[in-house]
């Protein structure tokens, strides 16, 4: 039986590949924080056989914490994985840089592409999506504070040099422009760069930041989620936790989105800004239809993307 240590204290993370490896009957203990104390719980009582790092961690800890965490590790021989899930935008910024940190033995990343870069460094490194986690990502009842009929929950660009740029303009704009009932949540949309963009959104539909434990209760609430792809080769974490709560997705007909999902059979997908107009108009109409449609792709992802299954893909990955 594997005793994972999962270093986050983003509930993005925490609320989701834990759970899988719970559900394999691996006992899970997540460190929130760095301190003597805690990496002592968790390393030397704990007593883990793998230990998975991820995200941005190194800027909001002590670099002291952090290396007697790798220290530790090491110590007890633990495995360790990195999961690389800001490739490729901020492969340099992010990944790189924990890898030197963290010094693991092994990375998993979002990207296909990243994977041979992490070889040539002399890591094993292997592809390793996003997934759902059932028990957070699960139909419930509406709230009318999220009810809208068409919903975006994620960041806004810094620099948009990204494919999520393409996404804002192909599934955002034309709504905006037209006046659609539209609720945006996530960080700095209201620094939106208008110029650059080609467009402005009213104040109205920028609803702030979100909690994650409240996504789902969008994800269920509106009828419509914009699902924004940040490269043609990868797939956000929210195609999968919209499809996994049982939403209706409108996103975009990337490479990634085709080899997994099929389009108006587990959400749909538009091409052009006029597309996505005629779409929208054509899904709140035929409810049924986005109903259907909503419930094919949930359970697409239940039965082919939790984190059960991302659990045990890195389970045998890892050879643990």
């Amino acid at each position: 039986m594997t005793r994972v240590l999962f270093f986050s204290h983003d509930s993005k993370y925490t609320l989701g590949l834990p759970q899988g490896f719970r559900e394999l009957n691996c006992p899970v203990f997540i460190l929130r924080d760095l301190s003597r104390s805690s990496i002592k719980e968790a390393v030397d009582h704990f007593r883990p056989d793998l230990m998975i790092t991820t995200g941005w961690a190194y800027r909001r800890h002590k670099r002291e914490h952090i290396d007697e965490l790798v220290k530790r590790a090491a110590k007890y021989k633990v495995k360790h994985l990195y999961w690389a899930t800001e490739d490729p935008r901020w492969m340099v910024e992010c990944s790189l840089k924990c890898i030197e940190i963290y010094k693991p033995d092994a990375v998993m990343t979002i990207h296909p592409d990243s994977i041979n870069k992490y070889r040539e460094l002399g890591l094993p490194a292997e592809h390793l999506d996003f997934g759902c986690n059932q028990e957070f990502n699960k139909s419930e009842p509406p709230s009318r504070k999220y009810a809208y009929d068409v919903a975006l929950v994620g960041n806004g660009g810094k620099a948009w040099k990204s494919y999520r740029k393409d996404s804002v303009q192909i599934l955002l704009k034309p709504l905006v422009e037209k006046g659609y009932d539209v609720a945006i949540w996530g960080s700095r949309w209201n620094h939106f760069n208008e110029e650059m963009m080609g467009f402005k959104i009213p104040k109205h539909m920028i609803k702030g930041e979100l909690p994650y434990e409240e996504t789902n209760k969008v994800y269920n609430s509106a009828k419509i989620i914009l699902g924004l792809q940040n490269d043609q080769g990868m797939l956000t974490s929210r195609t999968f936790e919209v499809l996994g709560s049982g939403g209706f997705v409108l996103t975009l007909p990337t490479q990634s989105v085709g080899k997994l999902f099929v389009n108006n059979v587990h959400l749909a997908c538009s091409s052009s800004p006029v597309d996505t107009v005629r779409l929208v108009d054509y899904f709140l109409e035929n409810e049924a239809e986005r109903h259907a449609i909503a419930g094919h792709g949930q359970l697409e992802v239940y039965s082919k993307h939790t984190y059960k299954e991302r659990a045990n893909h890195i389970l045998k990955f890892i050879k643990l």
